[in-house]
């Protein structure tokens, strides 16, 4: 079977790609916040909310995999 993982060691510009999912997740982090805040407040910013779950969860799962 062909490795079709993406590889995290490799470089992406200045930075590793595993640099730059970090990057992505901590933006995804504070959209979740932000919208979350919002959400607590009067019940806006419901997208936001769930556009920065949906991010931080997809960084996750791929940001798991262990280096080599």
């Amino acid at each position: 079977m062909v490795d079709k993982m993406i590889d995290l060691d490799g470089r992406i510009g200045p930075l590793p790609a595993r640099a730059w999912g970090l990057i992505l997740n901590f933006i995804g982090n504070a959209l979740a916040v932000y919208g979350g805040i919002g959400f607590m407040q009067d019940g806006s910013r419901l997208p936001i909310l769930i556009i920065g779950v949906a991010m931080t969860l997809v960084c996750l799962l791929v940001l798991a995999k262990p280096s080599k």
